[in-house]
């Protein structure tokens, strides 16, 4: 398009067509949708961390690495004993030894595939109503479902009964990510996005070290307390959801923005599958994530059964180092990725990727040193590494693709990287330790096995990040309708390109100039 040289304003909203958003409001709709990640991130964490606390029984009191090697442990009558029995300091809260029976292949189900499955099956036509209709109503269905699983995880007497509450609760967390990325993309121009994602990607860290944090308290309320609360506290965020987020309107009548002009089903795939950063995207964050769900299912047990430690002193140590070395790392990154990016549109990807090479030894340390202190350590600094890549990968495709793709664009990526990366993570370590059974599960098992998956994932991924970078040159940028429109002023300085950058952040405006004083935009 061409307009007049010289000084340049944005139009006013009602000209392109999007309501004013303060910048207040902007802020407190994030942190409203900040609050709901928390507590879907805190519910993730807690099971995997709860698992060796007290949800799951063991025989006689012994892991199952002393049955393995020791047969003559189980009695005829195979009596279970809660392990951690000595550990509850309560007065008659709840039963310590009130515990559910299963296997570590079924753990690594519970704790991964279950989520993921229907994550992946309902994710996508959720993003499509999103795109076309609401932003808003999927979340506040998806958050009162999630909150009615969440309950019924709390009341479980089976096994059967906890897979089934987190299949549901698949259905609750399909419904945030893609909406919730569509809502700020709405809600934040591209210069502040990556910012913005990376600060609602803390919610990873703050979320996942409260998970921790309520392993350790396990010792006071035992585990079925601990699921009720973070039910109530979901029927509060649903209500601030309700209170406080609304539609992004077409206009200034205050109707709610629906995209007239959205793509069909064929054109949406066809517009995803063609793009080429985006397919090397996806692949490298479902590889990534295969890492960070292997992690997050296994390392309580890791600490638990290696070095002997209780939910109270390994739930304390790893919500500090996920809220202080993940939590940092996710928003440097965010900001990082930002800064970078307005002089050059790879420097997103980049700063994954070096970031992701220099996690890897550390990760391999943290699981291989000899003293707990050591290994706490080095945890720290392969948070502090690796966690910079959720904002600026999600950034990405909000500026690859157009608002009316964004939400569907956004499901596509997450429901490939959660099915990948939940449905393979939890069960590759009990697979490992089927093809390696002299590892057992006590010593250093889980160890070994996570040693194996976490930093080849990272390097992996480091190297598709790379890639990303590469091709992110030779695709255009797509116009939104918060940078399409500038109005230039032809009475004061003219062709001020700084100011466009600063405007456009990793747009490019040409310098080459029309016949009748029109500047033409090369994006």
């Amino acid at each position: 398009m061409g307009q007049s040289m010289g000084n340049f304003r944005k139009m006013s909203n009602s000209e392109v067509g999007v309501d004013p958003i303060s910048k207040w409001r902007s802020v407190i709709c994030l942190l409203v949708l900040f609050g709901v990640y928390v507590l879907n991130q805190a519910n993730r964490q807690v099971l995997p961390v709860l698992i060796p606390a007290g949800v799951r029984c063991y025989y006689n009191g012994t892991n199952e690495c002393d049955l393995h090697t020791n047969p003559t442990l189980v009695t005829p009558n195979k009596e279970m004993v809660f392990p951690y029995k000595a550990e509850i300091q309560n007065d008659g809260i709840c039963d310590p030894e009130d515990c559910i029976e299963f296997t570590n292949a079924q753990q690594g189900v519970l704790t991964g595939p279950a989520v993921t499955i229907v994550y992946t099956v309902v994710g996508i036509p959720i993003s499509r109503f999103a795109d076309t209709r609401s932003r808003v109503i999927p979340l506040v269905f998806g958050l009162a479902v999630w909150i009615g699983m969440v309950c019924l995880t709390a009341f479980a007497e089976t096994y059967w009964m906890l897979l089934l509450a987190q299949l549901i609760i698949g259905i609750g967390e399909a419904t945030c990510n893609p909406a919730a990325f569509a809502l700020i993309a709405d809600y934040f121009k591209t210069t502040n996005r990556a910012k913005a994602l990376s600060l609602y990607y803390f919610a990873v860290y703050l979320g996942g070290s409260l998970g921790y944090a309520l392993g350790a308290v396990n010792v006071v309320l035992c585990w079925r307390w601990t699921f009720l609360i973070i039910a109530i506290a979901g029927g509060v965020m649903l209500f601030l959801v309700i209170a406080v987020l609304r539609e992004p309107h077409s206009d200034e009548t205050g109707v709610p923005y629906k995209s007239d002009s959205y793509y069909t089903v064929k054109e949406t795939i066809q517009e995803l599958v063609s793009c080429k950063p985006y397919v090397i995207l996806c692949v490298a964050a479902s590889i990534r994530n295969i890492s960070g769900y292997a992690l997050g299912a296994w390392l309580a047990t890791f600490y638990a059964k290696h070095f002997d430690q209780s939910s109270q002193e390994y739930g304390l140590r790893i919500a500090l180092i996920v809220l202080t070395g993940g939590g940092l790392s996710c928003v440097i990154g965010g900001f990082c990725a930002d800064r970078f990016s307005v002089d050059r549109r790879a420097a997103k990807a980049l700063i994954i990727s070096i970031s992701q090479f220099l996690a890897a030894p550390c990760i391999i340390a943290t699981l291989l040193v000899p003293t707990t202190q050591a290994s706490y350590g080095l945890l720290f600094v392969a948070y502090l590494t690796a966690e910079t890549w959720l904002g600026p990968a999600a950034a990405i495709i909000q500026d690859l693709f157009s608002p009316n793709l964004r939400a569907q664009a956004s499901a596509v990526y997450i429901a490939l990287m959660t099915l990948l990366g939940g449905g393979l993570g939890p069960i590759l370590v009990p697979g490992i330790l089927e093809l390696k059974p002299e590892w057992g599960e006590c010593d250093k098992g889980v160890g070994y096995a996570l040693a194996i998956i976490v930093p080849t994932c990272y390097f992996i991924a480091a190297v598709l990040f790379l890639v990303v970078g590469y091709l992110m040159k030779d695709v255009p940028v797509v116009l939104s309708d918060e940078t399409i429109y500038l109005t230039y002023d032809t009475s004061e300085r003219e062709g001020d390109t700084a100011s466009e950058k600063s405007w456009y952040g990793s747009r490019r405006v040409s310098e080459d100039h029309t016949t009748d004083g029109h500047i033409s935009e090369a994006l």
